[in-house]
Parts: structure tokens; sequence; C-alpha cells
């Protein structure tokens, strides 16, 4: 009844809104900005039968943020958990799965997978954003049936930079808070055939709390030859190393005793390295359709020191391997305009971690887990009439998980065994564009999660390591409806309703398992409801306003928990910001974010207080002369005290926190040339 009266006062006053306003000097809002997120081929926002939102460089550069989890906190839908307020230890939920939404939210870069096989998540440092262009969202499963695994909620398509024309020559240098200091250099252009954009960034901070330091180093490489107009050649790399600390949570206590910038582990920290290349061509025929093939390998190498906390030394690997060709058709069928996509996916992951004594370095234990991918799927967009499109598309996914465990000590046992789980996801949806960028939609489908490698063990009541081969894959079934509308070239609107049914949910039961001491288990059935709406509108030529709304009801369905709240979501959201274009080359900017009252990661029984709401603000002021902008950023104005991620401890009866980062300060330039 609530979401009803919700839903009923937004249509009253018209509340529906996106992410950002589009350029506020010249442009004007247009929804048919090119999305590749969605269909895994070129396609108009207003043709999509789903809530989608593109975010362009010009509003990336002007919400003056640092990092990718920065431009995505004022996205509707969409909740950021940063650790340790660096990025370094960050997760995106979307639609309420509080700490797995890490694990139900599907990351690519130009279309390349970024999640990995274990609980390690996405490493949002890896992608700078002085690399990006643009990154397209699209929240709900319909993703599922052309990306299968990891897209329950949605998926993130993050998009680098391509340059054209003319050599150009960027340099960036950034100073502020926390003795942060970014320098990065690229050059980017086009000659004949060949176009080309190089970058490398060097990114460091000292961090808000003690030992939540970073040092990063990326470079990345992007070509794309085209020898003909039919064939084109493709071709990129990146390489990413990081040291970063691990300062754990703080207790109350810990924070009455020394302070909200205390590190409980001061010496825990972690070393890596990161780096891919993908290969891959487009062969265009005409009339017989447009086949692409890619080619991609990663390796990601992580070694974890846990010198305070006296954990073993941990270095793990995953190698991972993939080949996805695919075939796409435009051609009319009983003269109706018809699109066809089909396509096999085929991912080889290779985890493995070795577990070393702190003191002595010798080898306590080693695990070799290989995961197989294979899915195949198609999907069809039917035009009916013009202006009205029948969406429907079907995957099947199977995975084979080899697991080989040896422990060095002689107190666990050897474990080797193979799992094989598969899953279907399909999708339907109708689309009708009322008028010109302006459309109705609604889309009903089936999404799924396989377990990370990782997910499958737990100690046994006699605190040996072993497999749960009961973990189930998790399974959704997703409705929604939604409209998108512009009126006048001015206003931009969109609302969706949406409600997803889980089966299996995938969670961490912290006093789960044969000796309560925690393991990963299926949640009896649960339900994400909830409603978006979002506003864009270009008051004049130099003010531009935004604001949009989220509420979300995650909740059990069944069991000992049923109709309590899923930890660490928060049912209300809203985001609202003005973007002023001002005499003398000056830009300003100035962004709201608010996120509500959440239950503490672990009290499924909703047994504790709820974690404090908060709102923070974060202004910058851009001046451009020329080829050279400087920009003062300041987050976090208002100096608040909150933490994005927290939690309770069962068996000391107490909370965590994670405090998120006070006031700061930075000064940003720019030249081009």
């Amino acid at each position: 009844m609530k979401l009803v009266k919700i839903i009923a006062l937004l249509g009253v006053i018209g509340l529906c809104s996106n992410y950002a306003l589009a350029d506020v000097e010249t442009k004007e809002i247009n929804l048919d900005e090119i999305v590749i997120t969605p269909y895994r081929y070129s396609e108009g926002i207003s043709n999509t039968a789903a809530s989608v939102t593109k975010i362009t460089s010009k509003e990336i550069k002007n919400s003056g943020a640092e990092k990718v989890v920065d431009v995505l906190r004022p996205v509707p839908g969409l909740v950021v958990r940063d650790w340790y307020g660096n990025g370094t230890k960050a997760s995106v939920d979307m639609r309420g799965f509080g700490e797995q939404g890490q694990l139900n939210t599907l990351v690519l870069v130009d279309g390349r997978r970024v999640n990995e096989v274990d609980l390690s998540g996405v490493d949002w440092t890896q992608i700078p954003l002085t690399q990006v262009e643009s990154i397209e969202i699209i929240r709900g499963g319909s993703g599922s049936v052309l990306y299968g695994d990891n897209a329950t909620s949605g998926v993130i398509n993050i998009i680098t930079k391509t340059k054209k024309g003319e050599p150009k020559l960027e340099l960036t240098t950034e100073y502020g808070s926390y003795n942060k200091n970014l320098q990065n250099i690229s050059l980017g252009g086009s000659k004949n055939k060949l176009t080309y954009f190089l970058q490398a960034t060097q990114d460091a901070t000292n961090g808000y709390r003690r030992n939540s330091f970073y040092k990063n180093q990326d470079y990345f490489s992007k070509f794309n030859y085209n020898s003909s107009e039919k064939l084109s050649l493709n071709f990129s790399s990146g390489f990413h190393s990081t040291s970063y600390g691990m300062p754990a949570s703080l207790y109350q206590s810990n924070i009455d005793a020394n302070s909200r910038r205390y590190a409980r582990n001061g010496q825990d920290h972690a070393n890596g390295k990161d780096y891919y290349f993908v290969i891959g061509d487009k062969s265009d025929f005409d009339n017989f359709g447009c086949i692409n093939v890619d080619f991609s390998f990663r390796r990601k190498e992580v070694d974890s020191y846990f010198l305070t906390s006296g954990l073993n030394t941990q270095k793990s690997k995953i190698d991972t391997f993939s080949v996805t060709p695919k075939y796409t058709l435009e051609s009319p069928v009983a003269n109706h305009k018809n699109k066809l996509i089909l396509g096999l996916d085929f991912y080889h992951s290779d985890y493995s971690m070795n577990a070393y004594d702190k003191t002595t370095n010798i080898l306590q234990s080693f695990t070799d887990v290989n995961k197989y991918q294979l899915g195949g799927y198609f999907q069809n967009e039917f035009f009916i009439l013009e202006k009205l499109i029948l969406l429907g598309g079907f995957r099947y996914e199977s995975v084979k998980y080899e697991f080989d465990y040896h422990d060095q000590t002689g107190w666990n046992p050897d474990i080797d065994l193979n799992i094989h789980p598969n899953k279907k996801a399909y999708n339907g949806g109708l689309l009708f564009n009322f008028q010109e960028d302006s459309s109705l939609f609604m889309d009903v489908n089936k999404s799924f999660r396989f377990p990370a490698v990782d997910e499958f063990t737990y100690n046994d009541a006699s605190w040996m390591q072993q497999l749960n081969t009961n973990l189930k894959p998790q399974e959704s079934t997703n409705f929604e409806i939604g409209v998108r509308n512009r009126l006048f070239n001015k206003i931009r609107t969109e609302i969706s309703i949406f409600r997803m049914n889980v089966k299996n949910e995938l969670y961490y039961n912290y006093n789960g398992g044969p000796l309560a001491s925690g393991q990963n288990e299926n949640y009896d059935k649960t339900y994400h409801q909830g409603l978006e709406a979002s506003l864009d509108l270009k008051a004049s030529k130099r003010i531009g306003v935004f604001g949009n709304y989220t509420f979300t009801e995650a909740r059990f369905n069944d069991g000992v928990y049923n109709q309590n709240d899923i930890p660490m979501v928060p049912r209300h959201k809203a985001s609202a910001g003005i973007r002023l274009s001002l005499p003398a080359n000056l830009a300003f900017n100035l962004q709201g974010n608010y996120v509500g009252k959440r239950y503490f990661l672990n009290d499924q029984s909703n047994a504790q207080s709820r974690l404090n709401g908060y709102v923070t603000m974060d202004v910058n002021l851009a001046y451009k002369i020329k080829d050279l902008t400087a920009t003062i950023i300041v987050n976090n104005v208002l100096n608040k005290y909150y933490s994005e991620y927290a939690g309770y401890n069962g068996f000391t009866n107490d909370k965590f926190y994670y405090p998120s980062p006070g006031r700061n300060l930075n000064l940003k330039l720019e030249y081009k040339f």
C-alpha cells in the first residue's frame, strides 16, 4: 500500500528524472544517444525496453568525481558502498541485494566482463576515470539473456575514450586532501584507416583513515583499423599495478578511544597486478548480417599480507580466457523491420590461492579451481508497427567447476571434486514510442547467478574445510513497467516500477554452518520491488537542474526471516543538483545525495537498530581559458560523519563501521594541445 501511495503521488507531481543534465550551454536533451549495453549492438535509448541511464563525458566532468564509483552514486536505483573511501574495496548494489550487490551487478569495460570468479568482485580502481568516455547502465534482469551470469539486477558498461582526427595530447594533474596526487597523459587521434588512443596514469593517496593508502599505475592502449568498409580489426590492452592498505572496520569503542580515522589493522596491506588484452574483428556482409569475434585474456594477481591481524599470507592468481562470437542481422520479416542477434560466450577461469605462514613463509595450503562457462543466446527485436516494438530472447548457460584443494599441514582432507550446474534465462518486452523521444515499456525476464568459486567452502564440525555441494545457483523472475518522456526540448522525465521474485538468493550467513561460525547459503524466497523516478530540467541556456528518487523494498518472503528487510538496503535514496554556466568562462556544479536508514550487515533478524541515513553535498567550480581548465572540487562540504558500509558482530554483540571520508578538497588542472 505504501508503494502504491508513493507511485500515485509521483504521478501527480510529475517527479520523473534521469541521472544528469546534458550540456547546459548549448545541447538539447537527447534521449536517442547511442546505447551499447542492452542489446550488444548500437540502439537508441528510446527504443530500449528497460530502465537505462547514459552518463556522458560532459556529465562526468560536471560531477567533479575522482573515481568511477563516485560518478555512479547519484544514479537512480544504485547504492555505492566504499569500505575505505578510496575505491580499492567498493561495491555497487542495484535494486537491493545488500552485501551481495556486487555479485548481482555485471560490470563491463567496452563490453568485456570485469567481474571476477571469486568473492573479490570488481576492482573499480583498475578503471581510471581519466580513461572513461561514458557509462551506460541498464537496470533489471533483461541483460541476463545476452550476458548471463552476474547480470541479475543490471549491467554497467563503461566505454573508454576514442579520439579521431589530428593527434591530441592531454595532460591532467590533480592534488588534494590526504596527499592526493594524480598525473595523467594521453594521446589519441586517427590517420587514414587507423584510430588510436594511448594513456598512462599514476594515482596515489594516503587516504582518509590510517593505512587506507593506495598507489596505482595504469597503462592503456586502444587501436581500431578499418581495412575496408566491411572489415575492421580492434586491439586493446591494459596494465594495472596497485598497492593499498586494509585498515579494517572500527567498533564504537575504537572510535571513542581514538578517532574515525584510526586503523585497527595498521599494517595489513595488499599488492596486485592486473593486465589484459582483447583482439577482435567485425565483418559486415551487408544484407547477410554482421559477425563479431573477440578473444581476450586477463591475469589478476593479488598478494595479501595480514601483518597486524595475524592471518596467513595469501597469494592469489586468476587467469581468464574468453571467446565471444556473435552474429547480428537487420533484415525485414514479412515487411516489418527486424533485428536478430545470436551468439556464444565461452569463458575459462583458472583460480589459484596459496596460503603461507606469515612468519616462516612456508606453504600451508593451496587451492586451484577451474571454472568453465559456455552460454548460447539469441534475442530478436521485431517492429510490429513503426512505433511498436516486440522484444524476446533466450539463453542457456552451462558451468563446470573443478576443485583441487590440498592442505600441506595434513589437518584438512584433500578435495578433488567437480560440480556441473546450468541455468536458463529469457526475456520478453514491449515498447511503444508514443511521441518523439518518449516511450512506454514493459518487460518480463528471468535471470540467474552462479556461486563464486569461494562461496562453496565452509568448515565442518571438526573445523575441517569442505565444499558445500548443496549450494544452489540463484534465479529470479523480474517484472518492470516504465515511461520516458521529453517535453519542449527542456524537460526529460522517467519513471519505472519493478518487482523481482528471487529463489535461492545467495548470501553469507555469519552464524551458519555446523559450527555456527559462518557459511554461504541460499536464502528462502525473497522479493525486491520499488520505484525509480527522475527529472532533468534545462531551465535556461545557463541553468540546468536534476533530481531523482528511488524507493526499494527488499524482503524475505519465506522462512524464519519472513517479511524482514534484507540488511544494508535503504528504503529511500535521492539525489539532486544544479549546473550553472556562469560568465567569464566559469561553471559551477552542486550535487547532493541522500541515502536512508538500513539494517546493519548480518542483521537478518532485524533485531538491532538501523544504521543512520546521511546527506552529502559536493561542489566544484571550473574555469576555462583556451586549452587549460582548472577545477576546484570540495567533497562532503558539510563534513558529515557517516558510513556507507557497516555491520553487526553477533559473537561480540557489537556493531562495526567503515567510516567514510570527511570534507576534502582537490585541485585539478587539464591541458589539451
